[in-house]
């Protein structure tokens, strides 16, 4: 999982430095003291957890670039995509988390493809 980690590290050094989020703010106030010590853990080590809900998540990556519902092991899921992106993001994002009521059920880095593009 050393890739997963690398974007989490990039995300929240982004996220520290580039500016204030308040509704990251909000959430770290509000919601954050009540979460079980393993979601405090994983959102203030970087990297997600199965289970984990839509603000966990967002404590964890921030906004992501793309929401959509696709097919996912046959089923139908909600994905949150995150960077880098490029000229289409909601299809060449490098970290797709995936969601089934509300709750992560999978997670997974895509690395892009280098050469004719």
């Amino acid at each position: 999982m050393q890739p997963l980690r690398l974007v989490s590290l990039l995300l929240v050094v982004f996220f520290i430095f580039g500016g204030c989020d308040p509704e990251r703010s909000r959430l770290m106030k509000e919601n954050y003291p009540t979460y079980p010590d393993r979601i405090k853990r994983a959102i203030d080590l970087g990297y997600p957890l199965h289970g984990m809900d839509h603000d966990q998540v967002y404590l964890v990556f921030g906004e992501p670039i793309c929401k959509k519902t696709i097919q996912h092991k046959g089923r139908a899921v909600e994905v949150w995509l995150y960077p880098p992106g490029g000229k289409n993001p909601c299809s060449t994002a490098e970290l797709r988390v995936y969601f089934e009521d509300g709750a992560v059920t999978d997670w997974q880095t895509v690395r892009a493809e280098s050469g004719g593009g």
